[in-house]
């Protein structure tokens, strides 16, 4: 049986301590002069800056080699307009959103297999994501683990954990991987933003 290509960013599965993932939620804000839509899975990173409370930090998409510092997993409906059900953040729209600390964080996230798909060796290994845009429909990321950029010794946003559970996922084209994140700037240690 092949994988399914249906890239869905990144998606928290459990801890690094081996407890579930209990929903424990941040609410981020995308700022109105942000020009690139956000979509849920999307990796971000903080802005260096916040909403106008100062309560909110603000963030912006990551890309390859970025820190990464929550994940977006929902978006406050939008009261001031007609679109309560808009299931991203619009480039240029000022939003709230709901997202997990990748600090002590397990993610599952599809391999994009260019040039070749991850194999059982590469798991210890280092990657990036790559980035592609959502849907504007489901609202869900089409970011993915960069499989060409596998590689040990070497940093890289993510280390690969192992392949993901289920029976419908098989080492191969567009499988499915646990991650965690190494670079970011909510770890100890960090010089921030």
């Amino acid at each position: 049986m092949s994988n399914s290509d249906a890239p869905f960013g990144l998606r928290p599965v459990s801890t690094l301590t081996g407890g579930d993932y209990k929903g424990k939620l941040t609410q981020v804000s995308l700022a109105s002069t942000y020009a690139t839509s956000v979509f849920v899975g999307d990796p971000v990173k903080l802005a260096g800056s916040s909403d106008a409370s100062g309560r909110f930090p603000s963030v912006e998409q990551c890309a390859a080699g970025d820190k990464i510092d929550y994940v977006i997993v929902g978006f406050e409906p939008d009261y001031s307009t007609e679109s309560l059900n808009t299931l991203y953040g619009p480039a240029s729209t000022a939003r709230t959103a709901w997202a997990v600390s990748v600090t002590d964080m397990i993610f599952e996230i599809q391999e994009d297999s260019v040039g070749g798909a991850l194999a059982a060796t590469d798991v210890g290994s280092v990657a990036d994501v790559i980035v592609a845009a959502g849907s504007t429909v489901t609202g869900v990321s089409g970011v993915e683990l960069d499989s060409s950029t596998a590689a040990t010794g070497s940093s890289a946003q993510m280390t690969i954990l192992g392949l993901a559970l289920g029976t419908d996922n098989e080492i191969g084209t567009n499988a499915v991987w646990r991650v965690r994140v190494n670079e970011s700037n909510l770890t100890a240690g960090s010089s921030g933003v």
